[in-house]
């Protein structure tokens, strides 16, 4: 009868670590796709501000005009580049987490544009776009 009872504990134990080995993969598994989908829904705001401010390029005639363009609330400068900041939800802010940097270059009638847009001081995407230059 001893013998039954310590098979019984043996089997509850190895049953509990079977358990517990299964809740720590899964754990992992659902913290990975968390910071997967964290990472693709900061990508997405990333591409979906350089697509904007790429149609802003596009749209206007000069840095002055792109400058007055993008800049809502004090989120717009200009230093090297065109710079300008978005919070998390894509709003205007200065200072905001999301910033896109414009360094526009004109050469021989054609003006290109490299956007570059930073998450937290971490470039996540560029793109680069032209146009014919305006006189």
């Amino acid at each position: 009868m001893k013998r039954n009872k310590n098979n019984l504990g043996i089997e509850i134990i190895l049953i509990l670590s079977v358990f517990i080995c299964c809740i720590l993969i899964l754990s992992k598994a659902f913290v990975s796709a968390r910071m997967a989908s964290s990472e693709a829904s900061v990508l997405s705001d990333a591409v979906k501000l350089a697509s904007d401010c790429a149609d802003v390029f596009l749209a206007c005639g000069d840095e002055n005009e792109i400058l007055s363009v993008l800049n809502e609330a004090g989120n717009a400068k200009k230093e090297e580049a065109i710079s300008v900041t978005y919070d998390e939800d894509l709003k205007p802010l200065a200072g905001g987490a999301f910033e896109v940097k414009i360094a526009i270059d004109e050469a021989s009638g054609f003006a290109t544009a490299k956007l570059s847009v930073f998450y937290k001081d971490e470039q996540v995407y560029e793109i680069e776009t032209g146009r014919k230059a305006r006189s």
